[in-house]
């Protein structure tokens, strides 16, 4: 009996540990948005998991890379994130949109997510 208690008690014990190791793998995810394009001063703001991680400061043809100046880049544990992209009017009115969706994050990978004005209907 103790000794399926204690077998009992080391598997758990075991699968705690590698559940916390999980939680520790981590990579990146990148925005960008080329909100240039439209004739609409426009501030963009992106959330991930519901926190803020901040807005956009400048515009860009595409995501190339993780570093690029003018991407929000947010360092996030392995596995599937949601985000939301709030589009408001820099004064005045129009230009209001939220964009959702998800990302998967992989270990020490960076992911792009880009948001084309092209393709939102304000």
């Amino acid at each position: 009996m103790k000794m399926a208690v204690l077998l009992l008690l080391s598997t758990s014990l075991f699968l705690c540990l590698s559940c916390k190791k999980e939680e520790n793998k981590k990579g990146t995810a990148t925005f960008g948005a080329n909100y240039g394009v439209i004739n609409c001063v426009t501030n963009v703001t992106i959330y991930v998991d519901d926190e803020k991680i901040g807005k956009l400061e400048s515009s860009t043809d595409d995501v190339t890379d993780c570093g690029q100046q003018g991407n929000l880049t947010k360092e996030l544990s392995v596995g599937q994130h949601s985000y939301k992209v709030e589009i408001r009017p820099g004064f005045g009115s129009g230009c209001t949109k939220d964009i959702t969706g998800t990302v998967l994050i992989n270990e020490n990978e960076c992911t792009k997510v880009f948001i084309d004005y092209y393709k939102i209907d304000f």
